[in-house]
């Protein structure tokens, strides 16, 4: 388990910039799209994207509850859209989960403190590699939602300015789309995460995982 950034965690800031300042750079002809950068002109829109990916972090974690139809600055629970109608588990399942949890944890005050401390449990374990997936999915589309709706006012403003280099007849509709895309994904991400540490915790309390974890001990003392 390490806690270093990734290359994947870079692109989580590189790819949403990128698309802000494409935006900028093609949307109010500032280059030719048809014109291929400089490997110093490449070099500096990196950079450039890599700084703008950094901003829009900032505005994602205000719109990222919108995913979840919540007004922007509201504070996402760990469990956001796990439970009822809609969710991964039923009201029914949510009674039995929070059983166990308050079971396996008996010192937290609530599940979601229960659910942090699960997370908490497989990365002490190390059994959280797909938790680490998740969780950069979670950024990677998080902050490409943020970027479209970034992109939403600058693409309106090129076309009411006549720099219509992107078509806004096609660009708007289509960053509208990505955004609801990003976000559906975003959601998707988020929910799976609570799952699996669900699924997680479940195993680790599981008689198997008892089983096999006294016939580990025994290997060890023979």
């Amino acid at each position: 388990m390490s806690d270093k950034l990734s290359l994947y965690d870079y692109l989580g800031f590189i790819v949403p910039g990128a698309v802000i300042i494409a935006t900028i750079v093609y949307g109010f002809g500032l280059a030719s799209v048809t014109a291929a950068p400089s490997a110093e002109g490449l070099l500096l829109l990196t950079a450039a994207a890599f700084v703008a990916g950094h901003l829009n972090v900032a505005l994602a974690n205000v719109l990222q509850p919108v995913a979840f139809r919540h007004r922007p600055f509201t504070r996402l629970r760990s469990s956001e859209g796990l439970f009822g109608k809609h969710g991964r588990y039923s009201e029914a399942e949510r009674q039995k989960i929070e059983t166990e949890f308050a079971e396996f944890f008996p010192a937290a005050s609530s599940f979601e403190e229960r659910l942090q401390l699960g997370y908490t449990l497989l990365r002490q374990k190390q059994l959280d590699q797909a938790l680490q997936t998740a969780n950069q999915q979670i950024g990677l589309y998080r902050n490409l939602m943020a970027a479209t709706v970034v992109c939403l006012p600058l693409l309106a403003a090129a076309a009411a300015t006549s720099h219509d280099v992107l078509d806004p007849a096609i660009w708007i509709p289509l960053d509208v789309l990505a955004a609801v895309l990003f976000a559906m994904r975003f959601r998707r991400y988020w929910v799976g995460f609570a799952n699996e540490v669900i699924r997680g915790v479940r195993a680790l309390k599981s008689p198997l995982s008892e089983t096999s974890g006294a016939s580990a001990e025994a290997r060890v003392g023979a």
